[in-house]
């Protein structure tokens, strides 16, 4: 359904969006559309697409395409953070504050994953329905592509720190890096805040050559992935030939897609694999 983009309503907590993304995606949306539809509640509260709806309020829209969720309350103010979760730039602080409020919903709309209640009661009842809902942390790993442990460090993080040494923290940027955060989260509350201090006086830590480069290559895997879609769209008018292919021709065709899909996959993997030592790190 079409929509006023003025009745629409944004929660003051939602976090900004950035300009850099906001006009890519308003170019993007000039030259093919929008492909994707906003969500929103019933009362006409953003639950996902920030970007989206900022990007067409550039572009001088008046309305937008929208999907109206049934999700209200406590199930639309988790949709809306896990939209907050794929957003690029998140501190380790933010992350941890957003992970802490998740925890308190998801418990509210599933109360038998809470910790005591799922061990307590899997056992003696008949009906399996505990099993079949997962735990917050195992949910919150899957969709942020993390462990558990890690999920359950941030939230130690943000649920321990007092509300001085959280603005130390965030103050400090890169200086205190998530395991230091920890490690100060640990310490009785009228000792956290000086900690935090101590540690913005140290010098930083040296980013590895990797970090450096970052963007550069972001940029070229970008690049490299427009390349592929926009070779592989110039296709599309010439489908009826390769549907015409003989069986060993197709084949061939086949083959030549999964070797595309499988060395997206062997990089993800490589990714995962460093990021996680990476965090391990950190954590220590």
């Amino acid at each position: 359904m079409q929509m006023k983009i003025s009745e629409i309503k944004i929660n003051p907590g939602r976090r900004d969006t950035q300009q850099r993304n906001v006009e890519e995606l308003a170019r993007s949306i000039a030259a093919v559309g929008l492909m994707n539809p906003i969500t929103i509640t019933q009362d006409n509260t953003l639950i996902a697409g920030l970007h989206r709806l900022e990007a067409v309020k550039l572009l001088g829209w008046t309305e937008i395409e929208c999907v109206v969720s049934e999700a209200d309350g406590l199930q639309a103010e988790l949709a809306e953070i896990d939209e907050n979760f794929v957003r690029a730039g998140l501190s380790h602080r933010e992350l941890g504050d957003l992970l802490l409020r998740r925890k308190e919903l998801y418990e509210a709309i599933h109360p038998e994953t809470r910790q005591g209640r799922r061990n307590g009661q899997t056992a003696k009842n008949a009906n399996f329905s505990l099993l079949e809902t997962k735990s917050f942390a195992q949910d919150t790993a899957d969709k942020l592509g993390v462990s558990k442990r890690t999920v359950e460090q941030l939230v130690q993080t943000a649920r321990d720190l007092t509300p001085e040494a959280k603005k130390t923290i965030r103050d400090a940027g890169d200086k205190i890096t998530k395991g230091a955060a920890l490690k100060i989260s640990r310490l009785p509350p009228d000792q956290q805040e000086e900690a935090a201090a101590i540690l913005t006086i140290a010098p930083p830590a040296p980013k590895r050559q990797g970090m450096m480069d970052s963007e550069s290559a972001l940029s070229e895997f970008k690049a490299l992935c427009a390349r592929y879609v926009s070779g592989i769209e110039s296709l599309h008018h010439r489908a009826e030939i390769f549907a015409g292919m003989t069986i060993s021709q197709f084949d061939e065709l086949g083959d030549s897609a999964y070797s595309v899909t499988t060395a997206i996959k062997g990089f993800f993997e490589k990714v995962h694999e460093i990021r996680h030592e990476m965090e391990k790190e950190h954590e220590n």
